[in-house]
């Protein structure tokens, strides 16, 4: 996906020694002075504005500030000597970026309530404008951890039922097995060729008018066209003429520098026409059929029209057998098989638990 950069907001930190909400690009506390800790961590705003001041927004594309490799002081990220100390900052160490904070903020956020008397603060307000108490809300004490069920009757029932679930799991996976070897285990017997039977299928196909759907580009050239409609053929990263944005939530990235970059992941739809259309295809318009019980197995001769043609042939073969444990009935459709089951003659016939002949060959 693409990332698009709606712009850019401040951010905030907390201090460590009075817990004054303060701006993300001011390095020093406003209530009581302690300079931003090496390690700050900024965090968004209750509600986030975007930037319109051109200086400021340079400031915050500037990229991730630098501690001082001497004194540790953080300068802007296109500075060459601390502001500090003025030693070279070639050697300084750019503060950690590209954190995302959270989906970006631009609604209006609600009054804080003062922790400690409870007044109404506006959302941004660094202390509380009543009491000067911080506005930081307490964590909550940590739950204690919830205590372990006692093993009871209900416990052990519910044992027992997965239990019974896991018994007749078990239980379908052996039938399935069962069945699988049964079908496979086969013994042989011998028997004698007492009758057959044949038939054979020949399709009559036919140009026939087909709607079908495709894109514009891909409609043969010899069909009716019907009607197209847009729709959207494929997505991709990068703009398009013509193309559809489609982007998700907005969201905070931290720049490293006190500011927040304001970022969307879009993707751009391509639009292209979807057309019906209509074109003639052979298709399946008849069939003509001839059976027997002899041994001189045809294929039908249809009559043709000059929008016809001879389509799919297929073709079956029945072979009775007598044996001494009774009659089997063997299809197959080789024809070469089938030529040499004459009347009388002697087979081996390989036959399943369940009856069914699943493979023949002369008897020696």
């Amino acid at each position: 996906m693409a990332k698009k950069s709606l712009g850019y907001v401040q951010l905030e930190w907390i201090c460590p020694n009075c817990d004054t909400r303060n701006p993300g690009p001011q390095k020093i506390c406003s209530s009581c002075g302690m300079p931003q800790p090496e390690d700050v961590e900024f965090q968004q705003p209750a509600q986030e504005k975007l930037i319109t001041d051109e200086a400021e927004v340079a400031q915050a594309k500037a990229g991730p500030d630098i501690h001082c490799y001497y004194c540790g002081s953080r300068n802007p990220a296109n500075a060459e000597n601390c502001s500090q100390c003025g030693a070279s900052l070639t050697e300084g160490t750019a503060r950690s970026s590209g954190k995302t904070l959270g989906a970006h903020r631009d609604k209006s956020a609600e009054p804080i309530s003062c922790p400690a008397c409870g007044t109404s603060n506006q959302p941004d307000a660094p202390r509380c404008g009543q009491c000067g108490a911080s506005l930081i809300q307490p964590k909550p004490e940590a739950a204690p951890s919830p205590a372990k069920p006692a093993t009871g009757k209900k416990g052990k029932a519910g044992l027992l039922g997965m239990g019974l679930v896991g018994l007749i799991f078990l239980l379908i996976c052996a039938a399935g097995i069962t069945f699988v070897v049964l079908f496979m285990r086969t013994s042989d017997t011998v028997g004698q060729v007492q009758a057959v039977r044949w038939a054979r299928v020949v399709e009559i196909e036919g140009l026939v008018p087909v709607e079908r759907e495709t894109w514009r580009p891909d409609v043969p050239a010899e069909a009716v066209l019907g009607t197209c409609v847009q729709k959207v053929h494929h997505t991709q990263d990068n703009p398009a003429s013509g193309a559809k944005e489609v982007c998700g939530t907005p969201y905070t990235v931290d720049t490293g520098s006190g500011y927040g970059e304001v970022a969307q992941d879009c993707q751009y739809e391509v639009y292209a026409d979807w057309c019906e259309y209509t074109v003639e295809e052979w298709q399946k318009v008849d069939e003509a059929a001839l059976d027997g019980v002899d041994f001189r197995p045809q294929w039908p001769a249809p009559a043709l029209t000059t929008d016809q043609r001879i389509g799919q042939k297929t073709e079956n073969y029945e072979i009775v057998f007598t044996t001494s444990e009774g009659e089997y009935t063997y299809d197959t459709s080789s024809a070469d098989i089938f030529a040499q089951c004459r009347i009388g003659s002697e087979w081996v016939l390989e036959v399943n638990t369940f009856g069914a002949v699943v493979g023949i060959e002369p008897a020696r």
